[in-house]
């Protein structure tokens, strides 16, 4: 999918710049994995996300579901969904979902999108992307956001999901529980 990106660095670019949003492969795993830590680290508050390993994201491009944001050769950002069914890394587990509909449940896992590809709605469009590759089974979505990361809460809740509860998630960080019907 081709998309338009009409800010580059937080400035107007004219004409636009194309990104395509494609999934990714295992070999492209590393890549995500680059672009996490690069992005976590020019975090005012590296704690407001919980990095994944590269033997997991790979997991997840293979088993799961990641969309890409590629300019060319450069990976702008990414999306991971995993569709964990009755498995206790569900989001719904932590959202009182009777453990029968879990099943019907995907995590959005994380979101990246790097500092120069930011304010062009990237995270909603990835989203969008994402949405018809889900199994049919899939009806509804949950996510968890650090109530301290106002940009992807506002970008969550602009992709049409809302806040469920608050509680301590990943070893001990305060995170929003979000969901989202499909």
């Amino acid at each position: 999918m081709e998309v338009f990106l009409h800010k580059i660095c937080g400035q107007p670019v004219q004409p636009p710049v194309s990104m395509q949003l494609r999934r990714c492969t295992p070999e492209q795993a590393p890549a995500v994995y680059a672009l996490q830590n690069e992005v976590r680290a020019a975090m005012p508050d590296p704690e407001q996300f919980v990095p994944d390993t590269l033997e997991n994201i790979t997991a997840y491009v293979r088993n799961d579901l990641c969309i890409g944001a590629w300019q060319g050769s450069r990976l702008g950002g990414y999306l991971i969904v995993r569709f964990c069914g009755r498995s206790a890394h569900n989001y719904a587990a932590f959202m009182d979902v009777p453990r029968t509909e879990w099943e019907h449940w995907a995590n959005a896992d994380s979101a990246i999108v790097h500092a120069d590809f930011r304010g062009n709605g990237l995270q909603r469009l990835m989203l969008e992307a994402a949405l018809p590759l889900f199994p049919k089974k899939i009806t509804h979505i949950g996510a968890t956001v650090s109530p301290q990361n106002q940009y992807s809460l506002h970008n969550a809740l602009a992709s049409g999901f809302a806040i469920v509860s608050r509680r301590e998630m990943y070893g001990g960080h305060d995170r929003y529980l979000l969901a989202k019907a499909l």
